[in-house]
């Protein structure tokens, strides 16, 4: 991923608008180049402090720790995905397997 291409998905990126592909290209990136991660994190700030003004004031957040969060809880979801991804493709397979079994059992009856 080029820096433009990491660029334009940083709004995307705090309205959780990219699909887990994008989100996986765009945090690789963002952990490997300097440039564009702070881009994020002014972004991400601003945004972050402009939700705060908006909240009812009760709330507080660390602006200091809010994007290293964020980028982990990115993270642990692309990874939730991975692991229900590998999970759903074993139980096709096992389920196959089964399906398969009663069928040459069924056959040899005959």
């Amino acid at each position: 991923m080029t820096c433009k291409e990491a660029e334009q998905m940083v709004m995307p990126y705090i309205n959780d608008e990219l699909t887990d592909k994008e989100l996986e290209a765009f945090l690789e990136h963002i952990d490997t180049c300097a440039s564009c991660y702070e881009e994020l994190e002014i972004y991400y700030t601003l945004y972050a402090g402009l939700a705060q003004l908006d909240g009812d004031g009760t709330e507080t957040q660390d602006m200091h720790n809010l994007l290293p969060d964020a980028l982990h809880a990115s993270w642990m979801h692309i990874r939730g995905r991975k692991i229900l991804n590998i999970y759903y493709v074993l139980s096709q397979t096992l389920a196959m397997l089964a399906l398969t079994a009663v069928m040459i059992m069924e056959i040899l009856k005959i």
